[in-house]
């Protein structure tokens, strides 16, 4: 059985609208995922882990993190209290780095590139240590005591730079 089509006033059908009503849809989803993807500074790029904080420490199993078991690997671990992000960074084989995810020029999520930390939304560049390559960041990031013990990294949340 065939769907008759209503004839409007100005000449156009039903389907007529079915389409418009499709390409307006479709635009708008095209354009709604533009934008999210236009936001920078939502997201580190790394696997990111909630963990508990406890006397001012945290402490991240290397067999529960794969990612820091090997020299360059990274993670971002979230938890409560200041400052509430951290990217983790395996330097050797028995060092680990803790900085602030926020960049200290406007406060945007810094992303870990090969060798360096770099701010998505005006280009700040850091070391892996949280030191200013290149601006507009004026400051280092945060940097917080991270120590290998063991099997584990243990990070204290108080400020050493």
């Amino acid at each position: 059985m065939k769907k008759q089509l209503n004839d409007h006033a100005d000449g156009r059908k039903d389907a007529d609208f079915q389409r418009r009503d499709f390409l307006q849809r479709l635009g708008s989803v095209a354009f709604g995922g533009a934008l999210l993807s236009a936001i920078p500074g939502c997201s580190t790029g790394l696997a990111s882990y909630v963990v508990r904080s406890g006397g001012g420490r945290i402490s991240l199993s290397l067999q529960e993190h794969q990612e820091l078991q090997t020299i360059g690997g990274a993670i971002e671990i979230e938890f409560t209290g200041d400052p509430g992000s951290l990217i983790v960074v395996r330097k050797e084989a028995d060092s680990a780095v803790a900085v602030s995810s926020k960049c200290t020029h406007l406060g945007c999520t810094v992303r870990k590139e090969p060798s360096f930390l770099r701010c998505p939304c005006h280009g700040s560049t850091y070391t892996l240590e949280g030191e200013v390559v290149r601006g507009p960041a004026e400051f280092p990031l945060d940097r917080y005591d991270a120590r290998i013990e063991g099997n584990e990294i243990i990070i204290t949340l108080k400020i050493v730079n």
